[in-house]
């Protein structure tokens, strides 16, 4: 199949196929590492883009403490990046030097890693975003996961954050600048076991399940340690208690689990909008997984409480 040109963000979007799949099923021909995101539309540039990639490189770094928390140990770090470019010009001569090369890409951020330290994972991706201002393109995705970062969350906690090459004008001089456009935390993956379900063998057993959090960043606030004080601790406490109340729960759907899962989250965290999964494994014989997915910000919160008072 012919790869789809990408003109526009809007066109980057509906490239993607599965907006929640794992990065270890990225498809070289689909670029869709960070569709999860809800990313801000753009005016169609005057010229075609094509994406520069990483997908998946495998790093270590101190990012505070480990899920032991063992102050200074380091962690696996696993980066993906995109980042949009006119490509047209390399692609009608065959000639490297007229492209952005993802080796070089490759290069700056394992040299930002390399022997460095950081207080969190917010921290980490900050650094990285400073290198955009080497680079060319027009917009930068970027996502950090470590895997190891959170016991019971098999597939990692990170960050991942959108960025748009904007024109401003300062005492009449025309610049460039990188711009945040969006950016979220993921919690990927947290094994829970709890009663679920409507058939009577599934009120007998604890069944499993895989819950992910997409929990939206503040859009005008970048920096974690502005938006919630706290740092990693606080997402420690987030997940506990999410597991405190998944875990003595007797839902019969998963609608209502995720929507009492939504609710703890924004009732207890100063955070605007969470996305919340949960799925079932073991639910149907021949299906991975079968599950529900629900969004729930701060006005959904206020409406419960209008109709509580």
């Amino acid at each position: 199949m012919e790869r789809p040109l990408i003109k526009s963000e809007d066109d980057f979007q509906a490239f993607d196929d599965d907006q929640y799949s794992d990065l270890d099923q990225f498809s070289p021909a689909v670029p869709d590492l960070l569709t999860s995101m809800n990313m801000p539309p753009t005016p169609s540039p005057s010229r075609q883009l094509d994406t520069i990639y990483l997908r998946n490189l495998q790093l270590s770094a101190v990012i505070g403490p480990d899920a032991w928390n063992r102050p200074d140990k380091p962690q696996p770090i696993v980066l993906s990046i995109q980042l949009q470019v006119d490509t047209s010009s390399a692609g009608s001569t065959d000639d490297i030097k007229n492209t952005f090369s993802y080796g070089q890409i490759c290069k700056d951020v394992t040299a930002k890693l390399d022997g460095k330290t950081f207080t969190s994972i917010d921290h980490l991706t900050s650094d990285l975003a400073g290198l955009a201002d080497n680079w060319p393109g027009e917009t930068l995705k970027l996502q950090a996961m470590a895997p190891k970062a959170m016991l019971r969350v098999e597939g990692g906690f990170g960050r991942e954050f959108f960025l748009r090459r904007v024109e401003t004008k300062t005492h009449g001089w025309k610049t460039l600048n990188w711009n945040v456009g969006s950016h979220e935390w993921v919690v990927k993956g947290l094994k829970l076991a709890c009663i679920i379900g409507v058939n009577p063998h599934e009120r007998v057993e604890k069944q499993n399940l895989s819950i992910d959090l997409r929990i939206q960043g503040e859009a005008e606030v970048a920096d974690y340690t502005m938006q919630i004080k706290g740092g990693f601790e606080t997402w420690r406490r987030l997940i506990q208690r999410v597991c405190d109340v998944v875990e003595v729960s007797t839902f019969e759907t998963l609608e209502a689990l995720s929507t009492l899962i939504a609710k703890t989250a924004l009732e207890g965290f100063p955070i605007p909008q969470i996305t919340v999964s949960v799925e079932k494994p073991s639910a149907l014989t021949f299906v991975d997984g079968s599950g529900v997915q629900i969004v729930r910000d701060k006005k959904w919160i206020r409406g419960l409480r209008a109709e509580s008072n």
